[in-house]
């Protein structure tokens, strides 16, 4: 298969309904290849999600650290606790710069960057993995006469999504 052919899976159904004066007829096209790709979409939103979590509380540490926070106030707590993990790989990586309580700690800002970088190639090689969107059509066409062989009616209905 050459590098620019889009790879499809799609799934044909025809259901036919027939009562007295009324016949229905739905056709229903799955494109699977392309619910795959919505569940990508869902599965990066939510690693984007955790990554902008993670930031915005490593991020909180760098201020709080730079503010000279109280480091024994209930959010502060908090927040080292929380992040504590995530900067334990880059702790003695470089030193940490004080002046009169101020921390300037590059420590969370090299962990800041690394977890971005790490979090988009997940993405990247999930979307390579698994890249492929949702196209569902359904087709229903209805026709129906009224009692006593009179007149005839047919309505076609398309919906997409």
């Amino acid at each position: 298969m050459s590098e620019n052919t889009v790879s499809v899976d799609r799934r044909e159904e025809t259901v036919v309904t027939r009562e007295p004066g009324y016949a229905a007829t739905e056709q229903v096209t799955r494109d699977v290849a392309a619910e795959r790709r919505l569940r990508l979409a869902l599965v990066t939103r939510i690693i984007w999600a955790v990554l902008g979590l993670l930031e915005v509380l490593l991020g909180l540490r760098f201020l709080l650290k730079l503010i000279a926070a109280n480091p024994d106030s209930g959010f502060a707590v908090l927040i080292y606790g929380i992040t504590g993990l995530f900067i334990a790989p880059f702790a003695l990586l470089v030193g940490t710069p004080t002046a009169g309580g101020v921390i300037f700690e590059a420590t969370t800002l090299i962990a800041m960057a690394i977890y971005a970088l790490l979090f988009w190639g997940i993405v990247s090689v999930v979307r390579i993995a698994v890249n492929r969107p949702i196209a569902r059509t359904s087709t229903r066409s209805t026709r129906e006469r009224t009692p006593g062989g009179g007149e005839e009616r047919t309505t076609h209905t398309t919906t997409r999504g």
